[in-house]
């Protein structure tokens, strides 16, 4: 395994600056190659994030296991989200992240995954962040930025200009705006036309 420096962010929300990480291409074959036991409603979503922190997490200083940091996921490990946090799990788990393996702690996952889950699967269905190469591109680059690492080969200028542009959130906020702009517009031209109608009817009436 090669050595690498410790991350220097803080993710999106305080963000000091990334990190290299693996290359785009390699995180995105290892979501393509998840693992189908991650659709499985019998797989316990909580219990294999628990399993996931204890094998790739910083080991604790206080020696505590990794089920605590896990408890944040219980209300994503049921339902639709379910799976997201399976597929999380394979990628910490897969060949791409695994030089990085030891670099974060439990609780820094855990908030990556949350943020992960609730930012994109509100958006984008869990099953296409595996199917779709769009989606797979955008769940890859968001995953990364969660964990203050960047697309090996890419600045930070660069990458976040291209998470930026693939945002499914900042595209759905967009067409919502045109939509809102739309509705203003036909809105408008019906006020306009009512009054038009009105004036005249009120010519005719005088005439």
């Amino acid at each position: 395994m090669r050595a690498a420096s410790r991350p220097a962010s803080n993710g999106p929300a305080g963000r000091t600056g990334t990190a290299p990480g693996p290359a785009l291409a390699d995180l995105m074959r290892d979501l393509a190659a998840t693992p189908p036991d991650v659709w499985d409603p019998g797989v316990d979503a909580l219990a294999l994030w628990s399993d996931t922190l204890a094998d790739v997490a910083r080991e604790r200083p206080d020696g505590r296991d990794a089920h605590g940091p896990a408890e944040p996921l219980a209300p994503l490990a049921q339902g639709p989200t379910r799976a997201a946090i399976g597929i999380l799990a394979a990628l910490l788990h897969g060949p791409a992240l695994r030089p990085w393996t030891g670099w974060w702690a439990s609780e820094r996952l855990t908030e990556a995954a949350q943020r992960m889950v609730g930012t994109l699967a509100a958006y984008v269905p869990p099953t296409q962040w595996v199917a779709d190469s769009r989606s797979r591109e955008e769940a890859a680059r968001l995953f990364l930025e969660l964990l203050g690492l960047r697309p090996a080969g890419e600045s930070e200028a660069v990458a976040t200009d291209r998470l930026t542009a693939l945002s499914s959130p900042a595209l759905a906020a967009a067409l919502a705006e045109l939509a809102q702009e739309q509705r203003r517009a036909a809105e408008l031209a019906a006020q306009l036309a009512d009054k038009r109608a009105r004036e005249a009817a009120a010519r005719t009436t005088y005439v």
